[in-house]
């Protein structure tokens, strides 16, 4: 009678030799698949007149509409409000960018842009129409 170690190995080399055998018998493989062939359009020699616009309109996309005014440029994208400050009981705006800081009060200039109103936690600035409004960060 067999112990269970020489089972074991035994069980182990049957099984490395049927699976060794399994490795030199030939699988069967489907065939590669191959896309199927584009489709032709062949054009006959009075056809030209009826299929061209059709395809130029397709190869041209419609330009798109404009569904809304168009935002203006925030010229100044580069400036935040840092602070309020008030001198003399004139209400200033201390604003930061372009390499520093400014103070600017009501009628103040900006790159332009005219300080209109200088409120508790932000700046109106106008200029040609457009507005741009700094807030303080919370």
């Amino acid at each position: 009678m067999m112990n269970r170690s020489e089972l074991l190995w035994s069980g182990a080399v049957l099984s490395l030799l049927v699976l060794g055998a399994l490795s030199f018998m030939p699988i069967a493989l489907e065939p590669p698949l191959e896309p199927p062939a584009p489709a032709v359009l062949v054009a006959e020699p009075g056809d030209a007149d009826g299929w061209a616009p059709w395809l130029e309109g397709r190869l041209r996309p419609a330009p798109a509409r404009i569904t809304r005014p168009l935002a203006p440029v925030d010229e100044l994208a580069g400036y935040s409000l840092v602070g309020l400050v008030e001198v003399d009981g004139r209400i200033l705006a201390v604003v930061a960018g372009d390499g520093g800081t400014r103070s600017l009060g009501l009628g103040g200039m900006l790159d332009g842009y005219e300080a209109t109103a200088i409120e508790a936690d932000r700046i109106v600035l106008e200029r040609d129409g457009n507005q741009v409004i700094l807030r303080l960060a919370r």
